[in-house]
């Protein structure tokens, strides 16, 4: 086979077996409004200062700031728009205790934070534009 038409034939393969998938990189911004609500936190700061430690850990993390990694990250347990937000607020709640429970911490703004809360504020900080 010359150079030229394998080269064509496998960009072609390439776009044939990656546009079925290319939905699945999309964000869902439905699940993304409530995984981006720190329930205790939210009660204690205003969504300004909820945006600045949003903004703070994504400085730190600047590879995984973005609304579909961070989306990725919170959604364990495969939690979705369909998922009753209820169930959402107490996976999350479980996700923050254990954060807690093994040392997984980190300071933001002056705020002890699992890595949970740390991330629902970085979602937080990407979805104010898009509420």
């Amino acid at each position: 086979m010359e150079r030229r038409r394998f080269i064509t034939l496998s960009t072609i393969t390439a776009v044939a077996v990656g546009v079925p998938f290319s939905n699945c990189s999309q964000p869902d911004l439905a699940l993304d409004k409530l995984l981006a609500m720190p329930q205790t936190l939210s009660r204690l700061q205003d969504e300004k200062t909820l945006a600045a430690i949003g903004k703070a850990y994504g400085a730190l993390h600047p590879d995984e700031y973005s609304l579909r990694k961070l989306e990725r990250n919170l959604a364990v347990n495969n939690l979705s728009s369909d998922t009753s937000p209820n169930k959402i607020f107490a996976t999350l709640d479980k996700a923050i205790q254990a954060d807690f429970d093994s040392g997984n911490i980190i300071i933001l703004e002056g705020w002890v934070l699992s890595i949970t809360e740390a991330r629902q504020c970085a979602l937080f900080s990407l979805m104010v534009g898009k509420k």
